[in-house]
């Protein structure tokens, strides 16, 4: 045979051939991207309430001394004299992990209605057409989340450089010793601050993990199997033998014909 033409072509695959990890990998990250984005979300929510809902990042808190009934000093925010930070800074912050919640939300259920992979017949017939989608968006989000935690953080750094120098401690953490809004103590809200931090830094490790994934599905293609296509054509000998094995079919069948007792419809015996 002579090979006339040849190519390789993609074709889903079945659901069985598919395997279950990619699916899985793909809810877990969305998992931990919900429940990162919740805790960095009400974590810094309590640290804006201990300052009285005010804009603590980049903020030149100010402290004055005071004493309560029984002559204990301590020491609180001069609202007065203190420099607060953007609140648009704050809000954002604040509520892009709130967003990262809800899409993640939003994925894991598309992705619990779609099957493992491939061709099925179960939820969405053909659940590797959200891959693309899905990873547009998590590359989008992924940014936004990653300004959130770089915001933050560098927020909050400012917000210690000033406490240190003007009020001569060595450490953030000696926020513990002052007394803030609302009746909450400093260690608390070192505490938030702390988990709002590590929080958002997770959150970001949620999405780029996801990317990567969705990425790596992109690339192994595990939906589909490739299959190799060849049109052949009979080279000239073998056209040759077929011509003879058709001819000697012929023959025969003539031979048989001649010596029945099988005549045409309307002649005599």
């Amino acid at each position: 045979m002579v090979v006339l033409e040849q190519y390789l072509q993609l074709y889903e695959k079945e659901s069985q051939l598919v395997s279950y990890a990619w699916k899985t990998f793909h809810i877990f990250f969305y998992v931990v991207i919900a429940l990162s984005g919740i805790t960095a979300s009400s974590a810094f929510s309590l640290v804006l309430v201990s300052f009285g809902g005010n804009c603590v990042l980049h903020s030149n808190v100010t402290f004055v001394s005071g004493k309560t009934d029984n002559s204990t000093s301590y020491q609180t925010i001069d609202c007065v004299k203190t420099e607060w930070g953007r609140q648009s800074d704050c809000s954002f912050c604040q509520y892009v992990p709130v967003c990262s919640v809800i899409f993640s939300i939003v994925w894991i259920t598309f992705f619990l209605m779609c099957g493992k992979g491939g061709k099925t017949t179960r939820g969405l017939s053909q659940p590797w057409r959200i891959v693309l989608p899905s990873l547009i968006f998590n590359i989008t989000f992924l940014g936004l989340a990653l300004a959130a935690a770089c915001k933050l953080q560098d927020g909050i750094n400012v917000f210690c450089n000033f406490f240190q120098d003007d009020m001569g401690e060595t450490n953030c953490h000696d926020l513990t010793r002052y007394q803030l809004l609302e009746g909450n103590t400093g260690l608390m809200t070192y505490q938030y601050m702390k988990a709002a931090q590590i929080s958002a830094w997770i959150n970001v490790a949620g999405w780029s993990m996801s990317v990567i994934v969705l990425l790596m599905r992109c690339f192994c293609a595990p939906d589909f199997q490739l299959i190799e296509i060849s049109i052949l054509a009979p080279t000239p000998v073998q056209e040759q033998h077929l011509s003879c094995s058709q001819d000697s079919i012929e023959r025969g069948c003539e031979d048989i014909l001649g010596h029945s007792n099988i005549r045409p419809k309307g002649s005599q015996a």
